[in-house]
């Protein structure tokens, strides 16, 4: 079995960036823990496990709308899809929806850019 140049490629990079991970230090963070509320992060729990219980129901729904070859890249596709909005809702969601220093900051920073313009 011949392995694609390519698959080596982007196995090295991924190996890279797990090395690097190693020695990069972990972030601070000053956030005041009292202004998150508990109930808006267990409603917030709760929804997700919702929508990740959808994801493999929705993935056979687009199954069957293509033919039986792609079956399976259809459902592949909806969960890459849910992973890798877990991953920008973690880097950037959260924050945004919690954190009120940063949507000022957001906000004002977009407020500006539009007036520039």
């Amino acid at each position: 079995m011949k392995v694609k140049k390519r698959w080596i490629i982007l196995m090295m990079a991924m190996t890279l960036i797990a090395i690097a991970g190693v020695f990069v230090g972990e972030p601070k963070f000053d956030c005041d823990w009292s202004i998150i509320s508990a109930a808006d992060v267990a409603w917030l729990i709760t929804a997700t496990i919702f929508v990740l219980m959808m994801t493999p129901g929705l993935s056979f729904f687009y199954g069957g709308m293509v033919g039986a070859k792609n079956v399976i890249s259809t459902m592949l596709q909806s969960f890459i899809a849910m992973g890798l909005i877990s991953v920008l809702w973690v880097a950037i969601g959260f924050s945004l929806c919690f954190g009120e220093r940063e949507i000022a900051e957001y906000e004002e920073h977009i407020r500006e850019k539009e007036l520039k313009s």
